[in-house]
């Protein structure tokens, strides 16, 4: 059920809310019309974007305080997936996005109607911290022209822009790299020490943690001041926002064409898989923090709408921003309510205030999209990742390396191809150990690992994986491995404590495996099958001709064969 309506408001609740819902306003502000930017859509496609998504979710989602709208990451993989397809800022460019937003909502939608939570499975820990990190540095990387007052390369791909930097540094505006500087500068410092010299002030560490995380919105301020002031566009040629129109936003019924469609649909998938990643886990970690839970498929459809409501106001794809949901926990937010009365304050600043931002300068969206890109950027949890596995450290590498050098696209199927390709050699070779007992325990360990009581007329072994297709012929060999030499063996035990699964493959093994160690005079037993795995061979003609005993236990199977 969604989470909006069955919330009992009370005049308490009401007030955190409407609180906390002011307080996200002013990060969500900047934030949306940078974001906007990035996407090259014009700044009010990321209020209207903003401002939709928030009411629409508010009355389906099921997370109390996620806050969703532009996100610095899909808003990058907006403009790496419709640029080819027109000119940014135009017309037909704006259109494509809407499109993507409506095939991106329509994928949402479906994986609802197919429950199809659980895709989220499909991307491994590395492909989510590799793209991140590539997605963050391409980010970064897409904001340089801005910061130093060029035009026109947007377009480019990251190499691309560092060689036209390199070769037009004489053409850089040094006031907008000023402006950005400082931008860069008040907010890095803002980050790391504001919060510390408010609290030494005397307020509360809550309060001045919000106050910390609303300084996007004080530099914004600031600028637009002193662009007026000292008249930045027209005396320097510094870049600003414009005008943005005044009002709500008209709805519109986009149906685009079926080429179109058919060319933006895998892009609109992968959005659709990333904004669902990206809001399910800030979503679920906010849940657990108030004990409470998300349903994965209802956020499917929340998400979806969202971002078909999206479309009919001529936006672009929305997600769930980790930097507005966090402010909008810490500043007291008990409900969606707060998302809604954010999402009135867009409207209200819409109708009235759109003005205000006629004059700031895009470098100061620039420095706020660095600072929001480069905190994707978890250097702790990608040591810990290098460190941990090789294989998942290669898959890291090889999806940061192809979302960098071919688009996102092409990295993150590289990243589940790889993940799937170390699934299977992992699979293939499934961790098999010889067994034996722990003195005066009924406790079996490995033989190579404890001291343990062997015997010799016995073949003890613990088969760590599911019997599939990929493993079923090394499982095989390896028993005949351990045979070899040890004449004395009369019966081999297959422990198959941690098999949850046997298909035909594995099965067929077996009968192969049983009847091979029968024609050299050794009974072949298994214990401790688990149920499922059991129904499923009970009525096979492998259980008829199995040569020796099924056992509860390995110690059961080890008394019955040293007793005879």
């Amino acid at each position: 059920m969604p989470e909006f309506f069955s919330r009992i408001f009370t005049p308490q609740t009401i007030k955190a809310d409407v609180i906390a819902g002011v307080t996200v306003l002013f990060i969500t502000l900047p934030q949306v019309i940078a974001y906007a930017f990035l996407a090259g859509m014009p700044a009010q496609a990321g209020l209207y974007a903003a401002l939709v998504a928030l009411c629409l979710y508010a009355f389906t989602g099921t997370s109390k305080v996620l806050a969703v709208g532009p996100t610095a990451i899909v808003a990058m993989m907006t403009l790496q997936i419709t640029s080819p397809f027109a000119e940014i800022g135009s017309t037909q460019y704006i259109a494509s996005c809407t499109t993507l937003a409506l095939l991106t909502g329509g994928v949402l939608c479906f994986l609802r109607a197919i429950r199809f939570g659980y895709i989220i499975s499909l991307l491994s820990h590395a492909v989510v911290a590799g793209f991140i990190t590539a997605a963050a540095v391409l980010i970064i990387g897409n904001q340089f022209p801005t910061a130093l007052g060029l035009q026109g390369l947007k377009e480019m791909n990251l190499t691309g822009q560092m060689i036209y930097l390199a070769r037009q540094l004489t053409d850089i505006n040094t006031v907008a790299l000023a402006i950005s500087l400082g931008s860069l500068v008040f907010l890095v410092l803002c980050k790391f020490f504001l919060s510390r010299w408010l609290v030494r002030a005397g307020i509360k560490p809550a309060n001045a943690e919000i106050v910390t995380k609303s300084a996007p919105m004080l530099v914004v301020l600031l600028t637009i001041f002193l662009s007026l002031s000292f008249q930045f566009k027209d005396q320097f040629g510094v870049e600003v926002v414009g005008a943005i129109p005044s009002g709500m936003p008209e709805l519109s019924l986009l149906i685009p064409s079926l080429g179109e469609a058919i060319q933006l649909l895998p892009g609109a998938f992968l959005i659709a898989l990333i904004i669902f990643l990206e809001s399910t886990s800030i979503g679920s970690v906010m849940a657990s923090k108030q004990r409470q839970r998300i349903e994965p498929n209802q956020e499917l459809l929340a998400l979806g709408i969202a971002n078909l409501g999206v479309a009919a106001v001529s936006g672009f794809p929305v997600a769930g921003s980790f930097a507005r949901t966090a402010v909008n926990f810490a500043s007291g937010a008990v409900s969606q309510l707060a998302c809604v009365v954010t999402a009135f304050f867009l409207g209200i600043t819409l109708l009235w205030f759109a003005d205000w931002f006629f004059a700031l300068p895009t470098a100061v969206l620039s420095a706020i999209v660095i600072i929001s890109a480069a905190q994707l950027i978890d250097i702790a949890r990608i040591r810990e990742l290098v460190r941990y596995s090789s294989s998942d450290a290669i898959t890291f590498a090889g999806t940061f390396v192809m979302v960098i050098a071919l688009g996102v696209e092409a990295g993150i199927v590289c990243g589940v191809i790889l993940s799937i390709m170390f699934l299977l050699r992992r699979n293939s070779r499934p961790h098999i150990a010889e067994v034996g007992r722990l003195s005066g325990t009924e406790h079996f360990r490995n033989i190579h690992r404890f001291e343990v009581e062997t015997f010799s007329n016995l073949l003890l072994l613990r088969v760590d994986e599911s019997l599939i297709f990929a493993n079923a012929r090394y499982v095989e060999s390896f028993v005949y491995d351990q045979l070899a030499g040890r004449a004395a063996v009369t019966d081999v035990v297959l422990i198959c404590t941690a098999t949850n699964f046997i298909d035909v493959t594995g099965l067929l093994m077996l009968d192969d495996l049983n009847q091979n160690l029968s024609d050299t005079h050794i009974t072949m037993h298994l214990a401790e099958i688990k149920g499922p795995v059991m129904a499923q061979l009970e009525n096979t003609s492998f259980m008829k001709d199995l040569t020796g005993e099924l056992f509860l236990t390995a110690d059961l199977a080890l008394k019955a064969l040293t007793e005879r």
